[in-house]
């Protein structure tokens, strides 16, 4: 060997570290792939066995009924009724032998010639424009020109991969459900089902829409009734636990347990069908012979404060969002009320003047602090020292009894007896009655009205509050102050739902006749009741010859005030709301009732509480004591033409 040659390196030298690195790495490597398995099956083996699980578990909701709705005789009306839903699955569409199956019945080609003629994705995509276009004809039937628009709408869900299951229609009615399934079988649609849901139904339609509300399309109480007593009505869904294969189709060998629905309790109503019958019918005929903005109309129980009819005219604008099934074969059904514009009753949510009806008020606070004699002299001169400078009008000169100043109308007379009142008490009375807060009645929507503080008042507020100006009130306010006159004196809560109950008929929740406060002695009141009764008797008396129910004692009091306008302050010059407020059998009441017609379309001398509402009051006072006595109330003379 050369002595200038390089030593020869001795490559084995350093295997044994190399196979201890080896060993290191791999002893490692299997370290990390154990202690990874040893975390999957042992550490988190319940974590994902159950999702596991849910990926092919889920459970399905068996729907609840939402209890019924009913009049104080039990007369239906509102109420759940089964339904199916048509729900698509499109794990199932876009599952490929299922699609060369329909596809080979529909076009009459044998599977194996489909194969060769298209690819996979061609084949999918023909037989989901199949299952649009069957589904959209069928719901769309009614209205052909949503037809291309609703057939794109489910086109594109069944594109959406994120979208595995959804409804494409609700509502679809017991009777129909047979046609859906045969319509499906036939046309060799797969993936599409009928699944049980519940809807609800009002078969007093357009009767009691805002006294009832109605429901979401998630069958939420919304407005009314409905939403009020919502916790109340509402069951509770039951389940049933059902598993998939790979694909997404149910296995329905392997239904697990099953939990039942508890279906929602029974709401009974203080609401008298036959009276309510009455009341909108009066309005709907009045409606259209006034055409005013708005007319409303309410009968109170006076002792007890039972609503016993609410109404409005006109009916609020609404719309069903579920389209009428095709399969129906276009045929009308009751839908249930999904929106409304306007939503509240006008009853309770609407404000105006009350004008002359509020003179009660005064009236009552006279009477009670025993500030005058039913038969003593009133001047009602408008030119006296005390009313000069007020400019109040008055169609009342000279001097008149305090009954006749309620019977005439008297706006000075009004006025003078207010001034022995003072305002620090007349505004203690307009708080008794209820007046500037509301009145707690089970309804969505409710307003306090406006009765302006004393400190902002100027010289003229209390000469016009006294005879029903510069105030705003609801029409339901005003009714429950003049049942208060009507029931001694006593104003009562106003109640429109009676009872709640189970499924079984039994009664869980009543709801009694509940008293506010006293407003005046039972005396007061009785003054008063006189002095409305000469409102009708009176020769000049603003309702007479006006509010005539024959055999029957009729107290009532007329209104008429210059409408606020709708925008903006300030009066709406020659445009007037028209009221009548009253109750009877005058000795012994047993129904009190308001009518206010906001700006009616009528001559100028017709323009007036005793001329246009006194009539309306004195129809529907007339056969609702008439049914009265029919249903086993006390017997009236003269009852309904």
């Amino acid at each position: 060997m050369n002595s200038h040659d390089p030593v020869p390196h001795d490559f084995n030298s350093h295997l044994p570290r190399r196979m201890v690195l080896a060993t290191c790495g791999l002893v490692l490597g299997f370290g990390v792939i154990g202690w990874r398995l040893f975390d999957l099956q042992y550490r988190r083996h319940n974590e994902l066995a159950k999702r596991v699980q849910d990926l092919h578990k889920t459970h399905r909701v068996i729907p609840a009924m939402r209890g019924p709705i009913r009049d104080i005789n039990g007369e239906l009306l509102a109420h759940d009724k089964p339904v199916f839903d048509i729900w698509v699955n499109s794990t199932h569409i876009h599952f490929l032998p299922d699609v060369k199956q329909k596809l080979s019945k529909l076009v009459h080609v044998p599977v194996d010639q489909l194969t060769k003629q298209s690819t996979p994705e061609v084949l999918l995509a023909s037989y989901s424009k199949h299952v649009a276009a069957v589904l959209a004809n069928a719901i769309c039937a009614a209205k052909p020109e949503t037809r291309d628009a609703k057939e794109e709408e489910i086109n594109s869900m069944l594109a959406n991969e994120r979208r595995v299951e959804f409804s494409v229609f609700k509502g679809v009615a017991e009777e129909d459900a047979e046609t859906w399934r045969k319509l499906l079988e036939e046309s060799h649609v797969t993936g599409v089902s009928l699944r049980p849901s519940v809807k609800r139904f009002y078969p007093c339609q357009e009767r009691l829409t805002h006294v009832l509300g109605f429901v979401d399309h998630q069958h939420e109480g919304r407005e009314g009734i409905e939403a009020v007593m919502n916790s109340r009505l509402e069951g509770t869904d039951g389940k049933q636990q059902i598993e998939r294969d790979r694909k997404g189709r149910e296995i329905t060998a392997f239904r697990g347990a099953t939990v039942d629905p508890r279906n929602g309790n029974e709401v009974r109503l203080t609401i008298d069908m036959h009276l309510q019958e009455v009341l909108e019918d009066a309005l709907e005929e009045k409606l259209e012979y006034y055409q005013p903005k708005k007319i409303v109309g309410i009968i109170v129980e006076p002792k007890t404060g039972a609503i016993l009819a609410m109404s409005s005219r006109p009916l609020p604008e609404h719309h069903d969002r579920e389209a009428e099934s095709a399969i129906s074969k276009q045929r009308k059904v009751t839908a249930a009320v999904e929106s409304f514009v306007n939503t509240a009753s006008p009853a309770i949510a609407d404000q105006y003047e009350p004008g002359s009806v509020f003179k009660l008020i005064t009236f009552a606070g006279v009477f009670d602090r025993k500030l005058a004699d039913f038969n003593e002299m009133i001047n009602c001169d408008p030119d006296q020292k005390a009313c000069a400078a007020l400019k109040l009008h008055d169609h009342v000169s000279g001097k008149v009894t305090v009954a006749q100043v309620l019977a005439f109308s008297s706006n000075v007379g009004s006025y003078m007896l207010a001034r022995r009142l003072g305002e620090e008490s007349f505004m203690d009375y307009v708080g008794r009655f209820g007046f500037g807060k509301k009145t707690g009645i089970n309804l969505t929507g409710e307003i306090r009205g406006d009765v302006m503080p004393r400190s902002g008042w100027d010289s003229f507020t209390f000469s016009r509050m006294a005879i029903g100006h510069s105030i705003s009130v609801t029409p339901l306010q005003m009714a429950m102050a003049t049942a208060a006159i009507a029931n001694g004196g006593v104003l009562m809560k106003p109640q429109i739902v009676r009872e709640v109950r189970d499924e079984k008929g039994n009664i869980v929740q009543p709801f009694k006749a509940e008293e506010v406060t006293r407003v005046c002695s039972a005396e007061a009141a009785a003054l008063v009741t006189k002095a409305m009764e000469r409102v009708m008797t009176e020769e000049h008396g603003t309702g007479h010859n006006k509010v005539v129910i024959p055999g029957v004692r009729v107290a009532g009091k007329t209104g008429t005030s210059q409408r606020r306008k709708d925008h903006g302050r300030g009066y709406d010059v020659g445009h007037y709301a028209v009221s009548f407020a009253g109750f009877a059998p005058a000795e012994n009441p047993s129904l009190c009732a308001i009518i206010v017609v906001d700006d009616p379309h009528a001559p100028a001398e017709e323009l007036t509480g005793g001329t246009l509402a006194g009539p309306i009051f004195a129809q529907i006072m007339r056969h609702s004591l008439n049914h009265m006595s029919v249903a086993g109330g006390p017997p009236v003379k003269g009852g309904a033409e």
